[in-house]
């Protein structure tokens, strides 16, 4: 949180169709701006690309230089073999990676 308030900006990225159980993008902006974080939410559909690709491309055409991310929704195991956000996310970043499991 400490990061979060300090930040110019901050956006909460949805990637349409790779969203797990939880609150939506909305919700979590809404709750940052309660503590006096200057948050949005977008949500972004990309037909072309994978998750943790379209969630890179988003964060260069803003930016960031911070990228915070939940990690490994999937298992581990499943992650490992057919990939994901996460792993695609660690092995490409620019920006550093700050990753909550």
């Amino acid at each position: 949180m400490p990061f979060l308030v300090r930040a110019r900006e901050v956006v909460v990225l949805t990637v349409k169709g790779a969203v797990v159980d939880g609150p939506s993008g909305e919700q979590i902006a809404a709750m940052l701006r309660l503590h006096d974080v200057k948050a949005t939410a977008r949500t972004i559909e990309d037909r072309l690309r994978s998750p943790g690709a379209t969630i890179l491309a988003q964060a260069r055409e803003l930016g960031a230089d911070l990228l915070v991310k939940g990690a490994y929704t999937q298992s581990r195991l499943r992650e490992l073999i057919f990939g994901g956000a996460t792993l695609h996310i660690l092995q490409h970043a620019d920006p550093p990676v700050l990753m909550a499991h």
